[in-house]
């Protein structure tokens, strides 16, 4: 079986992932400071589309812990500030929840295949 070969990533390419992740996900931005013409930003995001996904899940996994420790200090807290808390909540869900870690869902699926017989009258010979 083969394997699917990782891509290398030029400098260039590099430097633009960087700049993504640094500046907040503005494509358009990342694209010009890193050296590329503002009219290659449709190409770039699709042809390092797996590269900026692969990262954002590294991201989110490195977040992980924070949203987990965020959840257990909301248990605990005062209550003081009950709209900032349920805000914080919430982010902290939404992180767990793409890393796996959140609430899953089922669905049950039951099918009956039922599977009948027809009986044709026999052809008369003429």
């Amino acid at each position: 079986m083969n394997l699917p070969v990782k891509k290398e990533l030029t400098e260039k390419q590099e430097l633009f992932l960087d700049k993504l992740f640094e500046n907040g996900g503005n494509i358009s931005k990342a694209t010009i400071d890193a050296g590329y013409n503002k009219h290659s930003r449709k190409w770039l995001a699709k042809r390092l589309k797996q590269d900026i996904i692969d990262r954002c899940e590294s991201e989110l996994a490195t977040n992980g812990p924070k949203a987990v420790q965020r959840l257990t200090r909301t248990m605990d807290d005062d209550g003081n500030n009950i709209k900032a808390s349920e805000l914080r909540m919430k982010a902290a869900e939404s992180i767990l929840n793409r890393v796996g870690l959140g609430k899953k869902e089922t669905i049950d699926h039951n099918v009956r295949a039922i599977h009948g017989i027809v009986v044709l009258p026999p052809k008369k010979n003429n």
